[in-house]
């Protein structure tokens, strides 16, 4: 699979090991004839993990890029033609794909309920947050929104990834975020929670809301006229 494949794609919350070749090498940054490793982007923080070949071993610190993927690499360095067995820390994937489900929730609920839009985002291991936009912010109850959110997570709804386009994405109702700066591509990678939130989003996601620990509120704090940051942990 090449890279721009993969990342429409995308492999699940639980990452198996996968082997490619090193195609290039600058200073500590290598490039792969394919990936499997998320770099950072839409919020959500890069995976890490670790390679291996006949005659060594290194660590990956760091992803970043699309479609010309880097891998940031301490340790002994592969050279070009190199194949490498790589391997994803899977425990860090699973946090950081629960914590940006659980964001896709927080942000449809504080649409359906508040009429709140949802004009940023960083995923974390231990915190998340979310900067709202209100007509009415004092309305906004945070811890509110955190039982709502736990609602669902016990309802366990399934998570689906399918690929769309933007003229049916513009028809659905559960489409929560302003699709006017989105790219008009043939078809978008979109993350849909059963009954609650469609989303173009190329992270990565647990199959259903079940596998997400119960969250708790965090902190709040105001970021100007009708804007409020929210962030939340694991309980």
């Amino acid at each position: 699979m090449d890279t721009e494949a993969r990342l429409l794609i995308h492999p699940s919350d639980q990452p198996s090991p996968f082997t490619s070749t090193v195609t290039d090498v600058n200073e500590d940054w290598i490039r792969l004839a394919s990936t499997e490793f998320y770099p950072t982007g839409g919020g959500q923080p890069h995976d890490t993990g670790s390679m291996s070949w006949n005659e060594g071993r290194c660590q990956v610190i760091d992803v970043k890029g699309r479609n010309e993927v880097l891998h940031q690499i301490e340790g002994e360095l592969p050279v070009v033609g190199t194949i490498v067995d790589c391997s994803i820390d899977a425990p860090r994937r699973i946090r950081l794909a629960q914590m940006h489900t659980a964001q896709h929730l927080a942000s449809a609920l504080a649409d359906e309920v508040w009429g709140a839009e949802t004009v940023g985002n960083q995923i974390g291991i231990e915190t998340t947050r979310i900067d709202l936009k209100f007509e009415d912010r004092d309305a906004f109850d945070p811890l509110d929104l955190i039982e709502r959110i736990n609602d669902e997570i016990r309802s366990n709804h399934a998570v689906r990834m399918d690929h769309r386009s933007l003229d049916n994405l513009r028809n659905d109702p559960n489409v929560r975020i302003s699709l006017d700066r989105i790219p008009n591509v043939s078809s978008l990678r979109t993350i849909e929670i059963e009954d609650i939130d469609v989303c173009p989003c190329a992270g990565t996601h647990v199959g259903s809301t079940g596998e997400i620990p119960e969250v708790a509120f965090d902190a709040s704090k105001s970021k100007g006229a009708g804007k409020l940051r929210v962030s939340y942990r694991f309980a």
